[in-house]
């Protein structure tokens, strides 16, 4: 599976041309055959150990390294690290995510460009694509998440004999049908805008939102029940309207709101006064204890738990079923 009958016939090549070179001395070449042959790229991962990073077994994988510390970044014959393996896997386990953390720790490169030659692909791939691809599992944003924050650049495309600059970005939408659940796949498209993913020639000279526009031309039927895509395409657009996932953030985050609130209050413009307490109204007691108390710091000490000013928690989309509007959570 991973190039040992690939290996038996370069082995069987090493030594013909071997033989070739020295056949005009019958013992020579006697005495030259019956040596081992040399060892064949010697960075190359042993095929037991490359199987063990495709199933995520780490503790071989481990073992092995323990002895080979500095093969981390070794390949197969087919051009694959122990990392890119780690990740092939379409449906991802837990033993996968662990295998990817330890890799990770080791020094496995997150940004390391393979160069694939096998029957089934030819081109460059890299760790970050390969978890962006469609994996049809809950576990794809932990995997993602590990790898962006060991420095996995999102904007390290690959190349293809028929794909010319393909983004982990372009890769999250066009695989996102694919997965059994838009669940797992939303809260990809979300950490790779995050983390600076570009919305601009994702895929050679085409945006996120020409990639969104293709999927929404040619599987509508499928897009109008996976409010999860909608989602996405809402989000993408939403940051390139901004101008960057920052300033998107800063406008859903209602901390702007609460301190502009407490200035109007503080400078006389509103009165924040409710004494009587009734049913339904508590958020306005909240609102008026948070513009009365002025700049003692205890405002931005009550603002520090709300979400992160620069993320966000969901997305109001479209609704379905005769219902206006649909809120989409995208980390849950």
């Amino acid at each position: 599976m991973h190039g040992f009958l690939a290996l038996s016939s370069l082995a069987f090549v090493a030594r013909s041309e071997r033989f070739a070179a020295i056949s005009t001395d019958r013992e020579a070449a006697v005495a030259e055959l019956s040596k081992p042959p040399a060892t064949l790229n010697p960075w190359m991962i042993p095929d037991d150990i490359s199987h063990a990073a495709f199933v995520g077994d780490k503790n071989a994988v481990a073992e092995w390294l323990s002895e080979h510390p500095e093969s981390v970044e070794d390949v197969t014959d087919q051009g694959g690290s122990l990392l890119l393996l780690a990740l092939e896997h379409r449906e991802f386990k837990a033993d996968q995510l662990e295998l990817v953390r330890y890799l990770i720790s080791r020094g496995a490169d997150p940004n390391r460009i393979c160069h694939i030659d096998n029957d089934e692909s030819k081109g460059t791939m890299t760790p970050l694509y390969a978890a962006c691809g469609g994996n049809n599992t809950p576990l794809v944003k932990e995997m993602v998440a590990s790898l962006l924050r060991a420095g996995a650049n999102p904007n390290l495309r690959t190349e293809s004999p028929s794909m010319r600059g393909t983004s982990p970005l372009a890769c999250a939408i066009n695989t996102f049908l694919v997965t059994t659940d838009g669940a797992w796949q939303l809260p990809v498209v979300a950490l790779l805008l995050r983390a600076g993913a570009s919305l601009d020639k994702c895929f050679e000279n085409k945006s996120a939102e020409d990639l969104i526009a293709a999927e929404e031309e040619h599987y509508a039927s499928l897009i109008e029940r996976n409010v999860h895509f909608r989602a996405a395409a809402t989000l993408c657009r939403a940051v390139r309207a901004a101008g960057s996932w920052q300033k998107y953030c800063r406008r859903q985050s209602p901390h702007r709101d609460v301190l502009g609130l407490r200035s109007l209050a503080m400078r006389g413009y509103i009165t924040p006064c409710q004494k009587r307490r009734t049913r339904g109204t508590e958020w306005k007691a909240i609102v008026a204890f948070l513009a009365r108390l002025g700049d003692n710091g205890i405002v931005w000490n009550i603002l520090s738990f709300w979400r992160d000013p620069d993320d966000i928690e969901d997305v109001i989309v479209p609704g379905e079923d005769g219902d206006p509007w649909a809120v989409v959570r995208v980390y849950d």
